[in-house]
């Protein structure tokens, strides 16, 4: 049987000679595609097996692991993160995790300066963002602004203010300048090892920021603040560019404020029912005014 989540082997090796302590996903996979394999090739080539034997991957006892719920960032975290950044001297980690909350971009996208300056208040679409999402081929236009009763309100001030601060260095918005060797000065973008050991190192240094926050937990913050929106299923699929409603709700997590609104409604719906049953007890005449009336109407001539 697998070991169980979280329980390791006895050694503990380095990555260069090789994985650090026991795999439980890695091994789960390796028996799957096995009693795959095993199915396939018994029905390609019946005659080399003995059909009264079943397929023994199939066999396999496999140990249940708990699924791990990843992180999720509050609207508030996200942007006590990004100030610092900039003041620190790098708004384009700053802006990658307001990037990633905001418009719900993959951060592997985002760090590989997917997400481009012509996306952004292009002439063409002077007042939303393009946000694409490469790994669904999803294509996703955010409005930033609408005019309402002459004038303008915008949906995202915090975020652009955050951009403002981007230079330019390039086609893409989140790209480094290279401080060493032959091409100092030029402009690159980030590996995303690079930024994330980059968040790492300024969340150590920012108060109010979890020692979990990642480009991902931005992410799933956004998607979060969704469903804390009580948006419909559609709605929120228009905004983070999944496909299937599967997909989209496997990202929002079970907040309070969730249940809280959940609970708002629950209570509205019971006391809703309170007021309709009484309104109905009101209205119908109780069985001893029924038997006074057929009374009545026996006695008279």
């Amino acid at each position: 049987m697998l070991p169980a989540d979280g329980e390791k082997g006895p050694l503990k090796r380095d990555r260069r000679s090789g994985p650090r302590g026991r795999r439980p996903r890695r091994a789960e996979k390796a028996v799957k595609l096995c009693a795959r394999a095993w199915d396939v090739v018994r029905r390609l080539y019946p005659d080399l097996f003995n059909h009264e034997l079943f397929n023994p991957w199939r066999g396999v006892a496999l140990s249940r692991r708990t699924k791990l719920v990843k992180s999720a960032a509050t609207r508030q975290e996200v942007y006590i993160f990004a100030e610092p950044a900039i003041a620190a001297g790098h708004p384009e980690v700053g802006a990658a995790a307001v990037i990633c909350f905001e418009w719900l971009q993959r951060p592997e996208n985002v760090v590989a300066g997917f997400l481009t300056w012509p996306d952004y208040r292009s002439k063409n679409w002077p007042h939303a963002v393009r946000i694409e999402h490469h790994k669904n081929k999803s294509l996703v236009w955010h409005p930033l602004e609408e005019t309402v009763d002459g004038e303008i309100v915008k949906f995202y001030a915090e975020a652009e203010d955050i951009l403002s601060h981007l230079p330019k260095l390039g086609v893409p918005m989140i790209m480094r300048q290279i401080e060493k060797g032959e091409r100092k000065g030029e402009a690159k973008v980030w590996s995303y090892p690079g930024m994330e050991k980059m968040v790492q190192q300024l969340r150590k240094k920012i108060d109010g920021v979890s020692e979990l926050f990642t480009l991902d937990a931005c992410r799933h913050g956004g998607m979060t603040e969704l469903e804390e929106a009580e948006l419909t299923d559609g709605q929120g699929r228009a905004l983070s560019g999944h496909k299937t409603s599967q997909a989209y709700r496997g990202y929002a997590k079970e907040t309070m404020k969730r249940a809280l609104a959940a609970t708002r409604k629950r209570h509205a719906h019971l006391l809703a029912q309170k007021q309709f049953e009484q309104q109905n007890a009101d209205e119908t005449p109780s069985a001893r005014d029924h038997e006074n009336v057929s009374g009545m109407m026996r006695q008279t001539p």
